[in-house]
């Protein structure tokens, strides 16, 4: 039986390379017993994803990431089993994709103004072409030139936020990020909870739990050649007692900003918790 499940994966639908179907088929390949969609700021993946893990000896579970504002820092929230057709979910969704289509040329242009001749071809191609545009996608084609060797040069150096080329946006508050996604009858998890900056993490969490919040982000590698296990400890201290559901994942894109799929993960029995977080939420 595949036992383990990978719960944090990005396609071509966001920042990722890979397609939902070539996802499915590299965990197949990979052994896992499951794993989750969840693109940045939009679910049109997910009917392909769904789609393409029938039938076959792997659990898909449809979700997103969406980033919020909390006390002037930026967290990430993972929705899962976000429903496949929601018209108010895409509303919103729509306008957080659009504020990334208006804010990539503008990083584009603070690179201009730095040196950088960034082909306007390849800026087009990511408009056309991705519903959610982000800073990957431009670090990628700064590789591409020549002008960083790699997609961490260029956040290091360029992308991060602080540095010359960043450009900010509007988020929505976290506590109505978590009664949206409940609202939509989703799973609202915390994503990668050590890159919040304050001190407390334990009363971050106590907070958002009363909130709404179902989960948090147990398993990650935030820094590579660290000991992961050490910040699952430290988080699973945080969040101790407090009911929560401890996921976990690689936040794969395919590229060299990540873990390979299926490096970092959880055993499959926490979809079931979950899904069963999903029915009580919908039946509540």
């Amino acid at each position: 039986m595949r036992a383990l499940a990978d719960l944090h994966v990005h396609s071509n639908h966001s920042d990722g390379i890979f397609s939902p179907m070539q996802l499915v088929e590299m965990a197949l390949k990979t052994g896992l017993g499951g794993i989750a969609l969840t693109d940045h700021d939009t679910i049109g993946g997910n009917r392909e994803f769904i789609s393409a893990g029938k039938g076959k000896d792997i659990v898909c579970v449809p979700g997103v990431e969406i980033s919020t504002e909390y006390h002037g820092y930026e967290l990430h929230l993972l929705g899962y089993f976000v429903p496949m057709d929601n018209p108010e979910l895409e509303e919103e969704l729509a306008a957080f994709r659009d504020e990334r289509h208006t804010r990539f040329p503008k990083m584009v242009q603070k690179l201009r103004n730095l040196g950088f001749d960034i082909p306007e071809s390849d800026v087009q191609r990511v408009l056309r072409t991705v519903a959610s545009p982000g800073r990957p996608h431009l670090a990628r084609i700064l590789v591409e030139m020549g002008a960083v060797t790699d997609i961490d040069e260029a956040f290091a150096k360029y992308l991060a936020e602080g540095k010359p080329a960043y450009v900010g946006r509007e988020r929505p508050d976290i506590i109505k990020g978590i009664r949206r996604l409940r609202d939509v009858e989703a799973v609202p998890v915390l994503a990668h909870p050590l890159y919040y900056h304050a001190n407390d993490l334990r009363s971050l969490l106590r907070s958002l739990k009363k909130a709404g919040l179902a989960g948090v982000e147990i398993v990650y590698d935030y820094e590579r050649g660290t000991d992961p296990a050490e910040d699952t400890r430290q988080v699973q201290t945080a969040a101790h007692g407090l009911g929560l559901i401890e996921t976990g994942g690689t936040d794969f894109h395919g590229d060299s900003t990540h873990n390979d799929l299926g490096s970092m993960t959880v055993s499959v029995d926490v979809i079931d918790q979950l899904r069963k977080a999903a029915e009580e939420i919908r039946t509540a």
